[in-house]
């Protein structure tokens, strides 16, 4: 493998990441494709790729193939600290409130808002693993949970929170992160359906707590590189 070519190659999509020539959730070519079209190695091409991918500038998914994930803008946003210690307060504040909000719906919701819950861990599911955007559903299941609780200003001022809440998914995250959001939100309906109050707080401040921690890890690998 010619070095040369690699850091060529590595620097040119670099910067077409960067400068979105390939905005995100583009499907990039093929490692053969792009070994034929640039004139290099099938294995320059493979270490390429597997460089942009511990940088967080692609993901790579068996049998679907590898995307841009990436978008420089927020990603810069999201590093600067004043930036980061914000949306850390943010996840602190929701695990002070958010778990007595799914107590609450365990016990106050309408069967029909039930439905909804359910209907909408179902739908996030479906998202997840057709790599679709989950973020609006995921919102749409908080604010869902929030209602539940028939508090008017439980609901308005989870609502006001909606823009704040958006910035929470301006960071990439991997299909792992996203798996595990999903199955929390499985549970936490499953125990709002159950009319179990003290499963449903247990789960949200669990899910809470998760995203913590993938902040502050997300955090720490890109501070490091």
């Amino acid at each position: 493998m010619s070095n040369a070519q690699y850091k060529s190659l590595l620097n040119t999509l670099v910067y077409q990441i960067e400068n979105k020539e390939l905005k995100i959730n583009t499907k990039l070519p093929s490692i053969s494709q792009v070994a034929a079209e640039n004139k290099v190695s099938v294995a320059t091409v493979r270490e390429v790729y597997k460089t942009l991918e511990s940088k967080g500038y692609i993901l790579s998914q068996q049998g679907r193939g590898t995307f841009v994930k990436y978008d420089k803008e927020l990603n810069n946003r999201f590093i600067d600290s004043s930036f980061f210690m914000k949306l850390l307060k943010l996840t602190e504040y929701r695990a002070m409130v958010e778990p007595a909000y799914a107590a609450e719906a365990a016990r106050q919701a309408y069967k029909e808002e039930i439905k909804q819950i359910v209907e909408s861990t179902k739908i996030m599911h479906e998202f997840a693993i057709n790599d679709k955007p989950t973020y609006e559903e995921d919102l749409r299941f908080h604010q869902l949970i929030a209602n539940s609780t028939h508090n008017e200003f439980v609901i308005k001022s989870y609502a006001n929170l909606q823009n704040e809440l958006r910035i929470m998914h301006t960071y990439p995250k991997k299909e792992e992160m996203i798996e595990k959001a999903v199955h929390y939100h499985e549970m936490i309906a499953e125990a709002i359906a159950n009319r179990d109050s003290d499963a449903a707080r247990m789960y949200m401040l669990s899910h809470l707590n998760d995203k913590t921690s993938e902040l502050a890890t997300y955090q720490i690998m890109n501070s490091e590189n």
